[in-house]
């Protein structure tokens, strides 16, 4: 894959609101009865403008002490009144959020106290759009089945479980065999979730993995079980970071350690057919990587040949062969990393096969290579560089090579017989989103993958290699619950400031007036070369029923239009994500869409950046903001590289602190250090005391120092969850509960709900 893991994000494509399983009944004009915990409040018409009501009396916010401390780092000296909210030893409290700072916890629950008083109101209507929600989950219909010899692979809901249930039936038929039950491992924990790999299974069928984590912090256990008898093969494996691997004959288990600072910087390898443990299984440690500046990944290739262990930061990449050969060989270099050259393998047509952005094929091309010799004097071309037209991933089969690409900022596939011989699969929406999982079957003879659009539920498909031809795969579920022809999407570009086109997706009611009246909820990310795919997300259209518009800002930081869309937003060109997104929000207001202060903007983890930038640079735009996971103390984080999870590997996104010019570029956007008296928005701004890629002081100090800023009114709130890390709380439920949340804060926000609201005490008292 060309692009690299987010460290303050998802690595790929994710979207908020979104969860992982693809929302009563409600009519468009539907009523929502809200009350101010014991004061009943106004009635809510969602579409229309909010009645006036009697204001009720909010709670004054929280007063924190404020103790002027010199921070920084590297020479850079600054006060920060807000300093002490960080631990003593962040590290410790990772691995144990109950060990959290007294004098902290206590800022974090006055906080979580308020917020919850503020949103109290709401609870009715969180109610009715978590209800709204679930129905739409459930008009997904048959779960997507990978072929991988002769199973079927496919993960499902289990009723009463907020968990997912992982499983396999024959290619011939017959029963269901549960491979993983997520509920029943979780059962009992407070924190429970799967690395983003989710389970993998060897591929002689007898073994599924899957890497735990119980505290939220990145800190993994790898467990292994026998699939026939549910023996556990692999319980004592902890410390590590989510990626491992298996053998195709299932007998050696490879798996990537953490470092004392929580960075992955070891690979190993377990016989799973010797006894004991620890070194007496034979454990080896195979590959060490000592510079800080990298990440390390673990794949398969799809023949099953190699394991690959892929270094890479936002620099260079470099990979190492374990030949499935001779599975205890040392690990063989394809190309020495260097930088500006990008590259990842894997195997086709009885070659290695390399997708490089080698020579200036910024968007990529695809070569060939002997194993003998994969060094990249011996690449040869098999798909040439063309401008515009982005490699993002590739799936070989034993007789076909399926390409995914980017072009106008929208996905496609294209299969390449072994003749060379290709054909492209369109699709007709002017916005849409398709995914390809893992674990596809070298000899299947067919590629899964699910389409969908913002007004389309995500519907299994299954593409047929010889003919390139696709059809859905199973039924439909028939529902009253949603029709999709009365929904509308679009595919609008925004001039930025520099002449760019910026594409944005809109989702609204067929029909809607264009007039400038209706609420809008904008969507951006834009870092680390993530695309935003334009898929269905039951809190989007459970918020266009409300009479909003619903819109994906696809800023530059993503790969929509190729890599140049994220790599000229590199170091010193980051404003230029922020620019884009206030150009979108410019653009809609211009063309009807909405208007000024009508707009609630959301963003996560990098994205929660993007958010606290223009939340800063363009207040007058809000009527709230909703940060999520957010990167906002910029300098602190960065200046303190040594000590943080990322370590240096950030450097190629935001620059190097000890660069004075990229020091002082980051100042001047970074969202902590650049706030100021101003006329602020309604905020949300949440964090997790486990989160080791954003800590939960950055947003915990942001509100707080806002809310000692503002001249407005607004409500400036703060969240922080205490056993949970970067991807929030796991499970369904939650998920859904957490964006019902979002969307009635956005609804109360764009409707001036709360009034004027209480920041601080007046001098009177």
């Amino acid at each position: 894959m060309p692009s690299t893991m987010a460290p303050h994000g998802c690595a790929g494509r994710c979207r908020i609101p979104r969860y992982r399983t693809r929302g009563c009944r409600m009519t468009d004009r539907r009523r929502f009865l809200v009350s101010a915990a014991a004061t009943a409040a106004a009635t809510l018409l969602p579409g229309l403008p909010a009645r006036a009501a009697k204001a009720p009396r909010w709670p004054m916010p929280p007063q924190h002490a404020r103790k002027p401390a010199a921070v920084g780092a590297l020479g850079y000296r600054r006060i920060d009144d807000y300093a002490w909210f960080q631990p003593r030893d962040w590290h410790a409290v990772l691995r144990a959020p109950d060990t959290l700072d007294a004098p902290v916890k206590a800022v974090v629950q006055r906080e979580n106290d308020y917020t919850a008083a503020m949103l109290a109101p709401t609870e009715a209507l969180q109610k009715q759009l978590s209800g709204r929600m679930a129905a739409l989950e459930g008009i997904a219909g048959a779960p997507i089945e990978v072929r991988n010899g002769d199973w079927l692979y496919y993960r499902r809901s289990r009723q009463g479980s907020d968990h997912p249930v992982h499983a396999r039936r024959s290619v011939a038929g017959g029963a269901e065999q549960v491979l993983l039950d997520v509920g029943t491992e979780a059962h009992g924990k407070t924190f429970y979730s799967l690395s983003w790999g989710g389970p993998q299974f060897s591929r002689d069928g007898r073994l599924v993995g899957w890497a735990a984590d119980q505290t939220g912090s990145g800190i993994f256990s790898v467990l292994v079980r026998e699939i026939a008898t549910g023996k556990m093969v692999v319980d004592d494996i902890g410390d590590a970071h989510g990626g491992f691997a298996f053998s195709p004959d299932g007998r050696y288990l490879y798996w990537v350690g953490r470092s004392d600072k929580g960075r992955p910087s070891t690979v190993h390898r377990r016989d799973l057919q010797a006894g004991g443990a620890g070194t007496e299984r034979g454990d080896m440690l195979i590959y060490e990587e000592k510079d800080p500046a990298f990440f390390m990944g673990l794949h398969t290739t799809a023949a099953g040949g190699y394991v690959v262990i892929r270094i890479f930061n936002g620099d260079m990449a470099e990979a190492r062969l374990v030949p499935m050969s001779d599975p205890t060989a040392a690990p063989l270099l394809v190309e020495p990393r260097t930088p500006g050259l990008h590259y990842d393998v894997d195997e086709w047509n009885g070659k290695l096969l390399v997708l490089t952005d080698a020579d200036g094929a910024a968007d990529y091309k695809l070569m060939t290579a002997s194993a003998a010799a994969p060094g990249r004097a011996g690449w040869q071309p098999l798909v040439d560089h063309q401008p515009g037209r982005f490699i993002a991933a590739i799936h070989p089969f034993a007789g076909h090579l399926v390409r995914e690409e980017w072009r106008d900022a929208l996905p496609r596939l294209v299969v390449m017989a072994a003749d060379g011989t290709e054909r492209e699969i369109g699709f007709d929406e002017a916005a849409y989103a398709i995914s390809v999982p893992a674990g596809q079957g070298w000899h299947s003879p067919t590629l899964a993958f699910t389409y969908q659009s913002p007004r389309t539920p995500a519907a299994p498909c299954a593409l047929t290699l010889a003919t390139a031809q696709y059809a859905r795969a199973g039924k439909p579920v028939a529902s009253k619950a949603f029709d999709r022809q009365r929904y509308e999407v679009r595919r609008l570009n925004a001039r930025a400031d520099d002449g760019a086109l910026v594409p944005i997706t809109v989702l609204m009611r067929k029909g809607q007036k264009l007039d400038g009246s209706a609420p809008l909820f904008q969507y951006g990310y834009g870092s680390y070369g993530a695309t935003v795919d334009a898929d269905f997300s039951p809190a989007a259209i459970a918020l266009v029923e409300q009479g909003w518009i619903y819109a994906i800002a696809h800023v530059r930081g993503g790969a929509e239009r190729g890599t140049d869309w994220w790599r000229s937003v590199l170091k010193r060109g980051k404003r230029k994500t922020f620019t884009d997104f206030i150009a979108c929000a410019e653009f809609l207001i211009a063309q009807g869409y909405t208007r000024r202060q009508r707009i609630v903007a959301h963003g996560y983890s990098a994205g929660g950046l993007l958010m606290g930038a223009v939340y800063t640079m363009r207040p007058d735009l809000w009527a709230g903001v909703i940060a999520q996971v957010p990167f906002l103390d910029v300098l602190s984080t960065m200046e303190h590289f040594d000590i943080h999870p990322l370590g240096t590997t950030s450097f190629p996104f935001w620059g190097d602190p000890r660069i004075p010019e990229d020091h002082a570029y980051m100042a001047s956007y970074s969202p902590y250090d650049n706030l100021r008296p101003a006329a602020y928005p309604a905020l949300l701004a949440q964090g997790s005391v486990a989160d080791d890629r954003v800590a939960f002081w950055e947003p915990l100090k942001f509100a707080a120092k806002a809310r000692g800023l503002t001249t407005a009114g607004n409500p400036i709130l703060s969240k922080t969850l205490l056993y949970a890390g970067h991807m929030g709380d796991p499970g369904t439920n939650a998920a859904r509960a957490q964006h019902a949340t979002y969307l009635a804060f956005a609804i109360w926000a764009a409707e001036r709900r709360w009034g004027e609201v209480p920041q601080r005490p007046t001098p009177a008292g």
